[in-house]
């Protein structure tokens, strides 16, 4: 039993040490790098980039440097739209539209609300991320971290019991090796023998 249970606590560590990296990976370094992700929300933009991805943001961009054809991600209200640009309008904004959309986007989009363009994507990373984000799910990765914090605590504990025991083995074993007998000397004395 004990085997088992070891071997299920290393595929749980296993497993956490790689979501560990892979968040590093995909999310930490390239947000370091000014590449923001964004989980699209909606197939506005299918079949370029599909509903569920997640679409890095090049936060680098200049809105100077947006070209028409190019898909920008923008601040509408209070949420980030991902659309292409189709035009560039005189009075400092853009005219965009979904790929998907039959027309364009009702309100420009004012340069100021421009947030970078979009550099890349990766399908199904986002809907990955909206089950993570699932309560169930946070409360099954925090047990499965409990749980193996407290195995390993518990297995150190009982690695150390068995060489405490194994070494107190070695001593009596050592000991019953160094035993000493006397025999008695002609001259009255003793004498140890080993």
């Amino acid at each position: 039993m004990g085997k088992i249970l070891s071997k299920i606590m290393n595929v749980i560590s296993a497993l956490l040490i790689t979501i560990g990296i892979a968040a590093l990976v995909l999310f930490a370094i390239p947000s370091i790098a000014g590449y923001k992700p964004f989980v699209v929300l909606s197939g506005s933009m299918e079949p370029e980039i599909k509903t569920g991805a997640v679409a890095y943001n090049n936060t680098h961009e200049k809105v100077e440097d947006v070209k028409v054809g190019d898909v920008i991600v923008f601040k509408a209200g209070k949420s980030y739209v991902t659309h292409r640009v189709i035009r560039i309008n005189d009075d400092n904004t853009f005219t965009t539209k979904g790929d998907a959309n039959q027309t364009e986007d009702l309100a420009p989009v004012k340069f100021e609300n421009f947030k970078g363009k979009t550099a890349f994507t990766i399908p199904y990373l986002g809907r990955l991320l909206n089950l993570i984000q699932n309560r169930t799910a946070v409360f099954i990765l925090v047990a499965a971290v409990g749980i193996n914090i407290v195995y390993a605590i518990f297995s150190e504990d009982e690695e150390k019991k068995k060489k405490k025991s194994k070494n107190e083995n070695v001593k009596e074993n050592s000991n019953e090796d160094k035993t000493t007998t006397q025999s008695p000397l002609k001259n009255g004395g003793s004498k140890n023998e080993k």
